[in-house]
């Protein structure tokens, strides 16, 4: 029986965390997936088009999410994710976060070379390397020199939230 009421807490947890995960973050607007799963979040569940998700919304946005979970992972149709389809819907979650951080990799790892690579062979050099940190040196000390309101030589948690705040979105800067 407790066995039976533990997998069935897990299964609601299961079944409701992404969208509560979302929403959550959607009011800081850039949890799990940024502006855009926002906008979206917000296109499809503010009914009273306020821009903010209220209790109510909420509610709606976590059944929704529910029923999409059952329609996709309930695969023998009982209404209920079993611990083998709880598993598939996490592994497939995880296969997707891998996907997007192997992206976000790739593409720095073009724009670093892009910059940095002077004879263009691909890799960077002992010579490049250093230019390439001397660069990020230059950046941190220009980010230091922006945000460091109180010149103390570092950043306080309101100096980097208020960093954080401003390069939020800027994930392509040259």
């Amino acid at each position: 029986m407790n066995r039976k009421i533990a997998a069935a807490v897990v299964g609601a947890a299961v079944a409701t965390a992404g969208a509560a995960h979302a929403v959550a973050g959607d009011e800081a607007g850039h949890a799990h997936g940024g502006r855009g799963h926002r906008a979206a979040m917000l296109e499809r569940f503010d009914a009273n088009k306020d821009g903010v998700l209220d209790d109510q919304e909420r509610e709606a946005a976590r059944a929704a999410h529910k029923a999409e979970m059952l329609q996709r992972f309930d695969t023998d149709k009982d209404g209920t994710l079993s611990d083998s389809e709880r598993e598939a819907a996490k592994a497939e979650w995880r296969g997707r976060r891998e996907g997007r951080r192997e992206g976000r990799m790739e593409e720095r790892h073009a724009r670093m070379l892009e910059k940095f690579d002077a004879d263009k062979n691909g890799t960077l050099d002992e010579n490049e390397r250093a230019t390439m940190k001397a660069a990020h040196e230059a950046r941190k000390a220009e980010m230091l020199a922006r945000f460091d309101t109180d010149k103390d030589g570092k950043l306080s948690d309101s100096e980097r939230e208020a960093l954080r705040n401003e390069m939020h979105g800027d994930h392509h800067r040259e």
